[in-house]
């Protein structure tokens, strides 16, 4: 029997608690929509045992055989047709018929005119709604996945295969497997996409720099203007000069001005009377070069001589080590062309050619080591430089056009890539700079098409296609980037048992076949489960919103051609759990326990208008059996899931879980639990405990009487 009507009232008075019976409104509880047979109970008197004497109750009924029970129907159908024959003719019997009409009927006139069938029916359908229902563009449509009609598409491809041979009386028959079942428990949804991907590449521009030696030069000119004449118009309008002085000379009626200018001026009426050098700019700097001559063979004295032919030029003194140099930070090593020192070579040894009463000469006999060079930015104590100098510098830095696009690429770092710490010689003097070459990287965004990561998934023929999402929302109707679902087997689970189609469950009546169930009854399953629900609804039901089993949002993010991937599935465990936050993997113990509905995928982040994160929205609940009454009471009243983006998982309304009806509810999931809570002990563990304890009263009281 229906468990429908029952539960409602149960429903209602467990909503109120604390109050009295004759204390609430009356409770209109509308009777089952499937008529049900009445039922006879029998009297409630123990037969007891048999009085001796009386013969023994008879034995139990053979079952009958098919063709028995064939035999039976077909002398019962014989005997009522034969009972019932006449009624149609009997006095009234047309009344009993409902909407019928005495007479002849209105369409008896299309016999004569057939034409007019089609404008009448034209006219009849602007009036009727089912017609309109029926041609509704906008009528709903259930979408239907792939997975769902697997087994029926299978049969209908080879009908042959599953019904070949069978005996349409049910007298015989053979059984043949069905393909694999999409519904179990041990598959799960794998996803992967396909389509254009937003990547990241580095692009990186560089920055250099140049220093150059100030020689601000300031040409000094001087210019007359007076009555009837002006010598200065080329000074005073040119943006290069500046006036420094002006003198006035009345007793000629004249003024001479006087300026410095950038650019040299050519015009014959101005006189350049000298040059001068301008101050530095802002952020120029000043460089003391000191240029030193050294040797590392100890000489504090050595001969000049001649590189070519080894004469004897001279003798130097004052000769250097080159320790001191080589050790200061603010020297560098340099040459003497590019220090502006002449080159000179140096002899320890000479010896004497020729007759020293008639003439000779000296030549070298051993050379020096060539002396070394260094240039330093500050003095060195204790050495003598060979040349000083002071000069100022500027510098600026240089930067090449670069193709960076600031809407799609992020700063990401600079480093230096030339020049750490290097001192260079600029218009013979040494500078040395922290950097001379800086390079920018930015991570820049791009679009490139043919991804496609679901060749492993598409590989492999236990995973089968179920439906296919585009990411985008295209405006268009193009979609860039699309993802796929396939639903495969959990590693490591058991595969459904194999199911049958048999003949011997098909019967069939002049060609009209139907399937014989043979189920246990569910109904005792049923009331308990109901019994629970109705509980959970007592527990679940919100004050604030009147609303029973509301459920919580809730979300998991997976990268788009990405390892990060916080959206497992059911039975599955996440593959990157470190890349997920602490809700996301709460989410994913949720849903494998059965506590979370999958309401469906939207974008949640896009770039160049490509999608590179999606997220999977849930609606969590309490218990399995408030998940199951959501997903299966929701269609029940017309009350569909809303949008992954904007579901809220709100709950039933009391008026709303009213229309339910639990009896047609599938509540499967949910019996092991109930069985498994329910379970007795062990039968022989319960006697062995039994026995013990017969034992122990009997050692405590002396003995067995």
């Amino acid at each position: 029997m229906r468990v429908g009507a029952l539960v409602w009232t149960a429903i209602l008075l467990a909503l109120l608690p604390g109050q009295p019976l004759w204390s609430q409104s009356p409770i209109y509880v509308p009777p089952p929509v499937d008529p049900v047979e009445p039922i006879v109970m029998e009297p409630d008197i123990d037969p007891g045992l048999p009085l001796p004497g009386n013969p023994p109750p008879p034995a139990t009924a053979l079952p009958m055989t098919n063709a028995e029970a064939k035999a039976e129907a077909k002398a019962i159908g014989s005997q009522l047709r034969e009972s019932y024959k006449d009624i149609p003719l009997k006095p009234g019997a047309a009344g009993q018929i409902p909407f019928y009409q005495d007479g002849v009927p209105a369409q008896a006139r299309y016999y004569d005119d057939a034409d007019a069938l089609s404008g009448d029916g034209v006219v009849a359908s602007l009036s009727n709604e089912a017609y309109q229902t029926a041609n509704d563009p906008n009528r709903p449509v259930v979408a239907i996945a792939p997975t769902d009609i697997a087994r029926a598409v299978a049969i209908e491809d080879a009908p042959q295969d599953y019904l070949e041979g069978e005996n349409l009386g049910s007298g015989t028959g053979s059984c043949v497997p069905l393909p694999p079942g999409g519904g179990s428990t041990n598959y799960a949804e794998w996803t992967c996409n396909i389509g254009s991907a937003v990547i990241d590449q580095p692009q990186s521009c560089r920055r250099s720099l140049s220093v150059e030696e100030w020689n601000g030069t300031a040409y000094q000119y001087l210019c007359a203007y007076g009555g009837g004449f002006d010598n200065c118009g080329s000074l005073a309008g040119n943006l290069q000069c500046r006036r420094t002085q002006s003198f006035p000379i009345p007793d000629f009626g004249i003024t001479i001005d006087y300026y410095d200018c950038a650019t040299p001026i050519s015009d014959p009426n101005v006189y350049l009377y000298g040059t001068t050098i301008l101050p530095p700019p802002p952020g120029a700097f000043e460089v003391s070069d000191s240029v030193y001559r050294c040797n590392n063979e100890g000489l504090t004295g050595a001969f000049n001589v001649d590189p070519v032919f080894g004469f004897i030029n001279g003798y130097e003194t004052g000769l250097q080590s080159c320790a001191p140099m080589a050790a200061s930070p603010t020297c560098t090593r340099s040459s003497p062309s590019a220090a502006g020192v002449s080159e000179r070579t140096l002899c320890k040894t000479v010896d004497f050619v020729g007759d020293p009463f008639s003439g000779g000469y000296l030549i070298c006999a051993e050379f020096a080591a060539p002396e070394e060079i260094y240039q330093c930015s500050s003095a060195i104590a204790g050495a003598v430089a060979e040349r000083r100098s002071s000069k100022w510098f500027t510098e600026s830095w240089t930067e090449p056009p670069c193709n960076i696009d600031p809407a799609h690429c992020t700063y990401a770092s600079e480093q230096c890539t030339a020049g750490v710490n290097e001192t260079r010689i600029i218009n013979g003097v040494a500078i040395t700079r922290s950097c001379w070459e800086y390079s920018k990287t930015y991570q820049c965004q791009s679009i490139v098409g043919g991804g496609n990561d679901c060749t492993a998934l598409a590989s492999k023929p236990s995973c089968v296609l179920d439906r296919e999402i585009c990411l985008d929302d295209p405006a268009d109707g193009a979609c860039q980037v699309s993802e796929r679902v396939y639903r495969c087997p959990i590693p490591g689970t058991t595969p459904e048992p194999a199911q049958y189609i048999c003949g011997d469950d098909v019967y069939c009546i002049n060609g009209d076949c139907e399937p014989i169930e043979r189920e246990a009854s569910t109904e005792f399953k049923d009331a308990v489960v109901a019994l629970n629900a109705l509980g959970q609804a007592n527990a679940e039901f919100d004050e604030n919103t009147l609303t029973l089993f509301r459920g919580t949002r809730e979300t998991c993010h997976k990268k788009v051609f990405g390892l990060s991937n916080c959206c497992s599935g059911k039975g599955v465990p996440l593959l990157t759990p470190f890349l997920c936050n602490a809700a996301e993997r709460q989410l994913d113990e949720k849903d494998d326990k059965g506590l979370c509905h999958k309401v469906g995928t939207y974008c949640s982040d896009r770039v160049l208008g490509i999608c590179v994160t999606r997220k999977d929205a849930y609606c969590c609940f309490q218990s399995k059996i408030s998940r199951i009454l959501q997903e299966q009471g929701g269609p029940q009243i017309g009350k569909p899931w809303g949008a992954p983006k904007t579901e809220s998982c709100q709950g039933f309304t009391i008026y709303e879980f009213q229309q339910l009806d639990l009896s047609v509810m599938d509540f499967s999931e949910v019996y092991a639990e109930f069985q498994d809570a329910a379970r007795l002990p062990d039968e022989a563990a319960a006697l062995s405990d039994i026995q013990a304890k017969i034992e122990a009263y009997y050692a405590n009281h002396g003995g067995r009487n």
